[in-house]
């Protein structure tokens, strides 16, 4: 079916508490429209397959399901759709007449040789006309007299053209989600003055840091000191009087804490789930747990814990209870630096279509910013993402650097005088970036050009406004506490994480975030995923919630969101652009004249997901 959107999958899913990142949806999309079947028959066919297969929701399963279940059961009922997998008739009337989604879904079936001849028709079809007039937009200071900010002349390689999916999307300014009370309020207004500075008097990330020279013995230290700080934490907080040795035999109900681990190398699961204890209490030793008389959990590798149960042999202790994890407490707000509303607008990359390296996603968020003029920006990464195909590729007539500064410039530009701060955060994802390590330092703009050249003192000034921290980091903004990481850690858990008896307390995504806040860190994954280089003795000094936030911001391919976690303004704005369209951005107001009265920093905050 034509009509059938990503977001209707989503939600077809969340009926039964799947979690479906874009890359999926992407491909569940595609099915929808190759077999002619809506979001509720797709992923009721899903679940019956899943659930006779006991797969999960991969990109690889999807593609077995695809093959090995929905030609089966639906070739009958829809032979038209199959033929353009073995022959695909492809000539100008065609072509003329279908549209682009379905010309992506023969695409993917076709052969290589009827892919090209594709493209080249319906390039032909394409009236001059039209494709110079998308070329053309608007730039970033909304001055139609200027040349536009991101160019594809420019900032992409020769022949590429800007986006026609997202230039012609019909739902901008649509309202996602909605969070809070919106009475009688308005995002446009006038700039307050805003001051930001890091939570932590210490020693911030720089480009001067240096990483991944950590020794052994030192990331086992740092791993320990995790497991006995957290222990200690938990057992002040119960009450518990001692605790006891994971591995030592005993006939009666004991209390223990340590780390959950993995005996194996794959997924964790009910049967494979160990405690790692600490040196001081345990000698570092590992204990199987049986989960068996347990009716409510949710467990991931890295958790800290603290459980109740007996040990009859030394080798497995039976649980018969899991003592609840406590978040840090806030911080004393006090509005000596401000009253009244703070507006916070919030946007993760990446700012182009997967498609083309066109940077019009930004412009009009730029737009956006220079209309309703909030106090604060934050930017997240990646700016010139890894995973783009044309960055990927190396065909660029730029360096990464150089398509880098110029985002910063017209940013600057677009913001100069404006009075909005600008928060720049890194992401492991940017090509541009040398440290792909986590925590990761911010950014830096060069005094040189990649020629050699000093850049000019007009060139500076444009980004001096700018403000570079790193990745993840604690900020405190008129004594509002923010903390935010770009690294997709919801992402990460939910591959990672296994639950029981959890879904008539919270959802699994509110879940997730309270295992960010309830085990005060930022990644408390471990081992951390492959592509996410920790450094621990970094992130010992700076991966860590030095204390429970007003605003948590995590990014996630996962469903944009706004939650009340603890106490806690959770929020993922979703991603600027999901493939080849475009996708969303947050909106958050905080009124600070209700935080000194007691209340939970949430209920004095209220905000949108808005589509860029």
């Amino acid at each position: 079916m034509a009509g059938v959107t990503c977001e209707e999958i989503s939600d077809a899913f969340d009926i039964f508490g799947e979690d479906v990142d874009n890359d999926q949806l992407s491909k569940l999309r595609e099915l929808c429209l190759s077999y002619d079947i809506d979001a509720n028959g797709l992923v009721n066919n899903w679940m019956a397959f899943s659930s006779t297969r006991k797969v999960d929701l991969t990109i690889e399963n999807i593609l077995i399901f695809d093959r090995e279940w929905l030609q089966k059961k639906l070739s009958g009922l829809h032979k038209k759709n199959q033929k353009p997998k073995n022959n695909v008739s492809l000539n100008n009337g065609s072509v003329d007449s279908i549209s682009d989604d379905q010309i992506e879904i023969i695409g993917t079936y076709a052969t290589p040789e009827q892919k090209k001849h594709l493209l080249q028709v319906k390039r032909q079809l394409t009236p001059e006309d039209v494709t110079n007039s998308n070329k053309r937009f608007v730039g970033l200071n909304r001055s139609p007299t200027v040349t536009a900010a991101y160019s594809p002349k420019v900032m992409t390689p020769a022949g590429s053209t800007p986006s026609s999916k997202f230039s012609s999307r019909s739902n901008s300014g649509d309202v996602v989600q909605t969070f809070g009370s919106m009475n009688d309020f308005s995002w446009q207004g006038e700039v307050q003055m805003v001051k930001i500075t890091p939570f932590s008097s210490e020693v911030t990330l720089d480009s001067n840091t240096k990483y991944m020279f950590q020794k052994m013995h030192e990331k086992a230290s740092v791993l320990n000191d995790i497991i006995q700080d957290m222990s200690t934490l938990l057992q002040n907080a119960h009450g518990i009087e001692e605790l006891s040795h994971v591995a030592l035999p005993s006939q009666e109900s004991v209390t223990v804490a340590g780390r959950i681990c993995c005996d194996s190398i794959g997924r964790l699961n009910n049967q494979s789930v160990l405690l790692e204890g600490s040196h001081e209490t345990s000698s570092g030793k590992c204990i199987s747990l049986d989960l068996s008389e347990v009716t409510n959990y949710s467990l991931f590798p890295g958790q800290i814990l603290t459980c109740e149960g007996v040990n009859n042999t030394g080798k497995k202790l039976v649980v018969q209870k899991i003592y609840p994890t406590v978040p840090l407490p806030f911080s004393e707000f006090t509005n000596k630096h401000c009253s009244g509303k703070l507006r916070i607008y919030i946007a993760v990359g990446p700012y182009t279509p997967s498609d083309v390296l066109d940077y019009s996603p930004l412009s009009e968020l730029m737009k956006k910013i220079v209309q309703d003029k909030p106090d604060l920006c934050i930017l997240m990464g990646p700016f010139v993402d890894i995973k783009h195909v044309l960055i990927n590729s190396g065909e660029l007539l730029d360096t990464f650097q150089e398509l880098f500064i110029k985002q910063m410039e017209e940013i600057g530009r677009a913001t100069q005088g404006l009075g909005t701060k600008i928060v720049i955060v890194p992401s492991c994802r940017d090509a541009h970036h040398f440290f792909s390590v986590y925590p990761q330092p911010g950014f830096s703009i060069p005094e040189y050009n990649a020629n050699g050249s000093k850049r000019s003192h007009a060139e500076l000034e444009l980004t001096k406004h700018l403000n570079f921290v790193s990745d993840p980091c604690t900020l405190s903004v008129n004594n509002i506490v923010i903390g935010l990481t770009s690294t997709d850690i919801l992402m990460h858990l939910t591959k990672s994480e296994i639950s029981l008896g959890q879904m008539g307390k919270m959802d699994r995504i509110g879940r997730l975030t309270q295992h960010v806040l309830h085990q005060h860190s930022y990644y408390p994954l471990y081992p951390p995923l492959e592509d996410v280089n920790l450094d621990y003795e970094l992130y010992d000094a700076h991966g860590k919630l030095p204390i429970t936030p007003h605003l948590l911001i995590l990014p996630s391919d996962l469903k944009a969101f706004i939650k009340n976690i603890d106490g806690c303004c959770c929020v993922n704005p979703g991603r600027l652009t999901t493939g080849t369209v475009g996708g969303t951005f947050a909106q958050i107001c905080i009124n600070t004249d209700m935080l000194p009265d007691k209340i939970q920093p949430a209920e004095a905050c209220s905000g949108q997901i808005v589509r860029v």
